[in-house]
């Protein structure tokens, strides 16, 4: 739920936060509707926190979990997900959860959950990771998803994991900061993210040394 060089302005976790748990959005319908409609983004991108769908593999612990401390991404690609209603942990599997899409990556949302963002690449590489990365610059979250799907149908699957490894890798650094001090939080990601900090300068170096199709230089 995220530039290069010019940090203009931030989107990723801000405006992540924005759209699933921010101001005016709805965050526990969104889940509620998710949870009730498996597959739900069947069509252009979107996250699914994985609560109740086929992605689950069931429950990690009977006690009841903490949002704050135990819902977490525990891979790129798996969710420890702590269910809204019921209390209840469980470990979901992004890739079974997205289907026929492309699990970008595990993410933070605003309601304090993490989710899986699937997304639909395109079928050729237009964008770098770097450029994939300032093209969702651009976007605001907080309004919709269109901008966001544009930005992943211009380029390939193995592209969109690249730079969900990096995103994935700054949220995970931050992970103790966003729970100890939310108000640190975005900052804290964007500094991993854009910097290479805490341990994510090789999948930074990794997205600023990919090169799309066209690039002279690739």
């Amino acid at each position: 739920m995220p530039p290069m060089r010019r940090p203009a302005t931030r989107w990723g976790p801000t405006l992540l936060w924005l759209a699933l748990g921010g101001p005016g959005a709805a965050g526990c319908d969104f889940f509620r509707e998710l949870e009730s409609a498996p597959g739900a983004t069947s069509s252009g991108s979107g996250t699914d926190s994985g609560t109740g769908t086929e992605g689950s593999t069931g429950d990690t612990e009977n006690t009841v979990c903490s949002l704050q401390e135990d819902d977490r991404c525990l891979d790129q690609d798996t969710v420890a997900s702590c269910g809204l209603q019921d209390g209840r942990i469980s470990e979901v599997d992004c890739v079974a959860t997205c289907g026929g899409l492309v699990n970008f990556s595990c993410v933070l949302s605003g309601s304090g959950q993490h989710a899986c963002w699937c997304v639909e690449p395109g079928a050729n590489k237009v964008l770098s990771c770097s450029e994939l990365e300032d093209c969702m610059e651009g976007c605001d979250l907080s309004q919709s998803f269109e901008c966001a799907d544009r930005c992943f149908s211009r380029t390939n699957p193995l592209t969109v994991r690249v730079y969900g490894a990096l995103v994935h890798c700054a949220e995970e650094t931050c992970q103790q900061t966003c729970v100890d001090s939310p108000q640190q939080c975005a900052a804290c990601i964007d500094a991993a993210r854009i910097g290479g900090g805490g341990g994510c300068s090789l999948p930074r170096a990794i997205c600023d040394d990919d090169r799309n199709e066209e690039d002279p230089w690739g």
